[in-house]
Order: C-alpha cells, then sequence, then structure tokens
C-alpha cells in the first residue's frame, strides 16, 4: 500500500466528484457515486486484490449528502485510507461509521445554502436580468451560481484531506449562517427587482418602482430580524399585496 496520495489522484477525485449524482438510485442514493469518486485512492492505497475487494465494498454502502458537499466527505475519507494504512488499523469500521455520521451534517448544509438559497437567488438574477439587459443574463447567471459550487466542492476536497476526523468542526450549521442570511436578503432584494422589471416590461410607466423598492428594503429588514417567524414573514407578504392593490 502506498503512503500517500498524490495531487494528480486529488485532482482526479476532484473531477470524479462532479458525477457523484450520475448513479444515483434508491438503494445507495450516492453510494456508487461516491465510490466512483474514491477510485483514485482506493486504486493507489490497495494493490492486494483482497484489500482492493474490501476497499471498494466498503465504499460501495449507502450514502447520500448534497451533491456539492460530498467533497468534504471524500476528502477527509482519503486523509483516513491513508493513516489506517501507514498506521496498520486492524478495525476500518471508524471509517464507514464516520461517513454515517457526516450525512446529516453535510446535507442540512448544503440543502440551506443551495436548495434553499443561491439556486433561487441565482435564478431570479438571471430573470431580473433576462427583463433588462436581455442574452447576457445567461452568462452572468452561470458565473454567479458555479463559481460558489465549485468553490464549496474544491474546498470540501481540500480540508478534507487536510483535516480528516478534524473536518467535523468545521461542518457546522452556525458558520454558514452569516452566509445564508446575506443569500436570504439578497434574494428578496432580487424578488422585487423582478417585480419592478416586469412592470415596467409591461407596463407603459414606472410609478410601481419606487414602493416596491421601499417594499424591498423593509421586507429586508424585517427578513434579517425575523429570519425565524413564518407569521411575520407571510403578514408582511400580505401587506405587499394588499398595498399593491391600493396604489393600482
Amino acid at each position: 500500500m502506498k503512503k500517500r496520495m498524490r495531487r494528480k489522484d486529488l485532482f482526479g477525485m476532484f473531477w470524479r466528484c462532479f458525477l457523484v449524482q450520475g448513479s444515483w438510485n434508491y438503494q445507495s442514493m450516492l453510494g456508487l457515486g461516491f465510490c466512483f469518486s474514491a477510485l483514485p485512492f482506493i486504486q493507489r492505497f490497495f494493490r492486494n486484490p483482497h484489500d482492493l475487494q474490501e476497499g471498494l465494498r466498503r465504499h460501495l454502502n449507502f450514502f447520500n449528502a448534497h451533491p456539492y458537499f460530498a467533497s468534504w466527505c471524500l476528502g477527509a475519507v482519503a486523509k483516513l485510507e491513508e493513516e489506517a494504512g501507514r498506521k496498520k488499523w486492524t478495525d476500518r469500521r471508524p471509517i464507514e461509521v464516520f461517513k454515517e455520521r457526516l450525512m446529516g451534517p453535510l446535507g442540512a448544509i448544503g440543502d440551506q445554502l443551495f436548495w434553499n438559497g443561491i439556486k433561487p437567488a441565482a435564478a431570479g438574477l438571471g430573470v431580473w436580468l433576462a427583463l433588462t439587459i436581455g442574452w447576457m443574463a445567461i452568462p452572468i447567471f452561470l458565473v454567479v451560481y458555479n463559481v460558489p459550487h465549485l468553490l464549496i466542492r474544491f474546498r470540501g476536497l481540500r480540508d478534507g484531506y487536510r483535516k480528516g476526523f478534524d473536518i467535523v468542526s468545521d461542518l457546522s450549521m452556525r458558520k454558514f449562517q452569516k452566509w445564508v442570511d446575506v443569500i436570504v436578503i439578497s434574494g428578496s432584494v432580487i424578488t422585487g427587482l423582478c417585480i419592478m422589471a416586469a412592470l415596467q416590461w409591461s407596463a407603459a410607466d414606472d410609478k410601481y418602482g419606487v414602493p416596491f423598492f421601499v417594499l424591498g428594503i423593509v421586507s429586508s429588514l424585517i427578513l434579517l430580524h425575523y429570519r425565524k417567524s413564518v407569521n411575520v414573514i407571510l403578514m408582511f407578504a400580505a401587506f405587499v399585496v394588499l398595498l399593491f392593490t391600493l396604489v393600482r
């Protein structure tokens, strides 16, 4: 068994993790995709046919997480397999338990950050730009969405391999909450911009611009202060609808 990962092995894992959902299924979720992404370190560490078979079996098990955050677990597992071979662990069960424990945080943080935050905000930005500047909205949307996506994948693989078990300390929703708050506020402002652009696109005047601009700022402040209060958000949404009706 080789002692350490090479840089090209890490790059191989990075490119493979883009296909982690390519074999998604109800039985193992991302398990097969995780094993495919792990092949560079499995083939490097396990030369004996029996060890290779065991390594493949261990990483074909059930695994589910947000696909962009799967690289965090992938890098950490590569580090643990490296340490296990160098220190001659007699039992690899801690690696499997470690993978199981990471699934919840990786899924929760990824869903909150991307599916509930960056994705709708970037889509709203694309709609607003499409209504205002036309086709240039497409490349801007792709850049805005994919830059954080690529950074998360790369950072997760790098930090996971550097820290091993200690990567757990980085996977706290509290550490990502400030980014979630910024994205939520940005999303609410972008929603207001989309409504303003749609009104200007369909109407001859822009008399609704000022009310919606003011409402966008106030609603952003309310969302920031009461982000856990659904009732306040719904009440303010009803107020927006009412004001729009009165303005018309």
